[in-house]
């Protein structure tokens, strides 16, 4: 059991001739530590009429506990104590990959995770119990004879001190209760007691198990388990169990780390696990015949530094990559809401107001992201600066972001959009009201140039135009009925194809069909495609699809437009003009996965999103929810030519998959005003999809930029980085990789059904 003071709150008054007795010594007991013949001097001092006090003080709390609480159950005092209900302890709030069981992140304010006795092996159940208060499972809570004795000790002034139960340890950290007063003793035993009429042993050890402090900043013995061995609670041995039940008695120790920790003192630390071993086989919890083969001593120990290690990798996780989708599913869960009510479900307020989500930081929950740890790994690998990656070598003020979208599902499989969580996010935009302030982050849209192509040829063969049908693809080119360009100020094919004359199979560049303006990413004849089907409809098909914000410029400043807010017929020609059609105005990696991931699923798009799964107490309270919604007025038809028009980019750039998996992609460019240098390059596509052969396939959306201000993009040989290049590399690589060790099969996309108007278009014949 552990040590506790049985020492009266009020000092006594002292003779004169007691110089010696102070406020930290109020009963005048000698120091333990003190020579011999000085404490025996200081006792002879002590005046016979306070000694007497003492024996009658300290004898009469012996009868008030003894008897109080053993025959007295219905007094007033026991009646107005109250038992621990329903207590809730700030815990860590845990986010994990997928697979349900692999941790990504830990937050919160305490590192606990709760754990149940179920959880708890019965041999460190046992060791605790030895450590602490060998008869527990037979006590009533208190251990009388301990209680009579320590006061006896504490009037005979030898210093011993009085030892708490588990239920009294319990007792006085749930109800925080402080000093050395008999109050305070009194108080604790009765709640004791009462926890022992209340509750079962098991649950007491419990309660007790995940509110008892173990040093190293872990409360709790999963977080102890972890902290000490680096594994769960349900995989310690005996023998590890009992250095974490000796560490309760001390451990924090004098700063350094308690001096059971075999780290920090082997040798206190293996006498502290013999006396536990001994306790264990006296009363029987290990048969004495068994002792030497089933109790072993641990083989390794963190050190404290390999354990800030473990934590760093797992705890917070907002240094590392990761730290960005914590933002993001943080910040979906954050606007989870009470369907009954309409309120968000973990929104609180403090006394003073300012509203908080503390019931998710600190609330033990079970957050199971959509992030396959796989593809995770895969993207880091490629998109961040590694020896493996294309990113390796460049230079330094390239940045890379990637993101997997599952098509059908819309759930997030792997994000890169930084190097950590305390960055900037160059994928997308959060606003993460747990972690940080509620509101959008930094850095998440980029101009994506024609790599936007698909929603403009999508809003084409919704409004009757084949992608066999005809454009002028000629560069620069006016286009004076826009009442956006003038002949001063023309549209050019830009980075991509920056000839003047596109090589179109007809021979001129006047006569271009749709697939070529798709493959050969045209901007001119993109400008003319949208102004036809009108840029209303483009942004329509895009927010269908699933891209949730574009920024115009307004008054010479960035703005966020929401399209889930805003129609196509609201945002044009208000926020956006006829240049949305080629890919002007910046929209985010998320999102832009996300619509590539509507096309692969034939039209179908499903909400992107990054919460999988909410677990609160053992139990599933909220499950990913999907259902796709076809983009109205395109059909599969339509997808099918759309998807056999994408194939041909990939190929363009020689961006072929080592299995020769079909995939279909966009590649794009923007330079920054008033230049004509590249700033910004994209590449983003899927691999096909087929729900029937157990196939989602994978859509991919890659962006190369700059981390600070706007400047010209080149790769490490000094070339202009286009989105067939890098960024190409980039997402043919990962893709590839991911495809093979998800085992996805390989299904081939629906033929094309040369939906639409051939003859119609722009295209002048030569």
């Amino acid at each position: 059991m552990a040590d506790d003071d049985l020492t009266s709150g009020e000092p006594e008054r002292q003779a004169e001739s007691t110089p010696d007795a102070t406020a930290d010594d109020p009963a005048g007991v000698p120091d333990p530590g003190a020579p011999a013949a000085e404490a025996g001097e200081v006792a002879a001092q002590r005046p016979k009429k306070s000694r007497m006090r003492k024996v009658l003080v300290s004898s009469a709390l012996a009868l008030v506990i003894l008897a109080g609480l053993g025959l007295a159950g219905g007094t007033y005092y026991y009646d107005q104590v109250a038992l621990p209900e329903d207590v809730a302890m700030d815990q860590t709030t845990t986010v994990y990959y997928s697979d349900g069981t692999t941790p990504m992140a830990r937050i919160g304010d305490t590192n606990r995770t709760l754990a149940t006795i179920a959880d708890i092996p019965v041999d460190v159940q046992h060791a605790v119990v030895a450590a602490q208060d060998e008869t527990f499972y037979t006590n009533d809570g208190v251990d009388y004879g301990a209680v009579a004795g320590a006061a006896w000790n504490q009037v005979a002034g030898d210093g011993t001190k009085g030892k708490s139960t588990i239920s009294q340890q319990y007792a006085r950290q749930w109800a925080e209760l402080e000093g050395t007063s008999y109050a305070r003793k009194l108080r604790e035993s009765v709640i004791a007691t009462k926890l022992n009429q209340e509750y079962t042993k098991d649950k007491i050890l419990e309660m007790y198990l995940n509110i008892v402090y173990f040093g190293r900043g872990a409360y709790g013995i999963e977080a102890a388990a972890q902290a000490y061995f680096g594994k769960s609670v349900k995989d310690l041995t005996l023998g590890e169990g009992m250095v974490l039940a000796g560490l309760i008695d001390q451990p924090e120790g004098d700063g350094k780390g308690s001096p059971f920790d075999p780290t920090v003192n082997a040798q206190r630390a293996h006498e502290r696990f013999e006396e536990i071993k001994r306790t264990l086989v006296e009363f029987r919890f290990v048969e004495p015949a068994q002792a030497e083969q089933k109790i072993a001593y641990p083989a390794k120990v963190l050190t404290a530094a390999q354990a800030r290690a473990n934590a760093v990798n797992v705890q917070g996780g907002l240094d590392k990559p990761e730290g960005l989708i914590v933002h993001h599913v943080l910040a979906e869960v954050a606007a989870l809401k009470d369907p009954k009510t309409g309120d968000l479900l973990y929104e609180g307020v403090a006394p003073d107001g300012m509203k908080h989500f503390d019931r998710i930081r600190n609330g033990g929950l079970k957050i199971v992201t959509t992030i396959d740890k796989t593809a995770q790994k895969l993207a880091v690998r490629e998109a961040g600066r590694n020896a493996e990656s294309n990113m390796d070598g460049q230079p330094q003020n390239l940045q890379a972001a990637l993101v997997a979208v599952e098509p059908g599902t819309g759930a997030v499989k792997a994000y890169y959009g930084g190097d950590s969580g305390n960055g900037g996010d160059f994928a997308g935009t959060y606003a993460d009201p747990v972690l940080s302030n509620g509101e959008d982050s930094c850095c998440g849209g980029h101009p994506p140039g024609t790599a936007f192509g698909p929603y403009t040829l999508a809003s084409a063969l919704m409004a009757g135009y084949s992608v066999d049908s005809y454009w002028n693809g000629e560069s620069p080119q006016e286009f004076p009925g826009s009442g956006r360009r003038l002949a001063t100020n023309p549209v050019r094919n830009g980075a991509e194809n920056p000839a003047a004359a596109p090589a179109c199979r007809s021979g001129s560049p006047k006569w271009c069909t749709l697939e070529e303006v798709a493959v050969l990413s045209l901007s001119a004849p993109y400008f003319g495609v949208t102004e036809k089907v009108g840029g209303a409809a483009v942004i329509d098909t895009a927010r269908a699809a699933g891209v949730t914000a574009l920024w115009a410029t307004v008054d010479r400043a960035r703005q966020k437009v929401d399209l889930g807010q805003v129609s196509g017929k609201e945002a044009f020609p208000k926020y956006f003009n006829t240049e949305v059609g080629l890919g002007q105005y910046p929209v985010t990696v998320l999102d832009h996965a996300g619509g590539m991931a509507t096309f692969a699923a034939g039209g179908a798009a499903a909400k992107t999103h990054f919460l999988k799964e909410l677990w609160q107490d053992g139990k599933k309270t909220h499950a990913e929810v999907i259902r796709p919604n076809r983009i109205r007025g395109f059909t599969e038809a339509m997808a099918a030519d759309l998807n056999a028009v994408l194939q041909g980019v990939p190929q363009h750039y020689g961006l072929k998959l080592h299995d020769n998996r079909p995939v279909a992609g966009a590649a794009g460019a923007w330079q920054f005003a008033p230049t004509a240098d590249v700033a910004h390059a994209w590449m983003a596509g899927y691999s096909a999809y087929d729900a029937a052969e157990g196939s989602h396939g994978l859509a991919v959306a890659v962006w190369v930029g700059n981390k600070d201000q706007e400047q010209k993009i080149v790769d490490k040989s000094g070339r202009t980085v286009i989105g067939g290049t890098l960024p190409g590399a980039i997402w043919r690589d990962f893709l590839d990789a991911a495809l093979t060790d998800l085992k996805a099969p390989v299904v081939t996309f629906a033929p094309r059904q040369n939906t639409g108007d051939k003859k119609a278009g722009t295209g002048i014949a030569p």
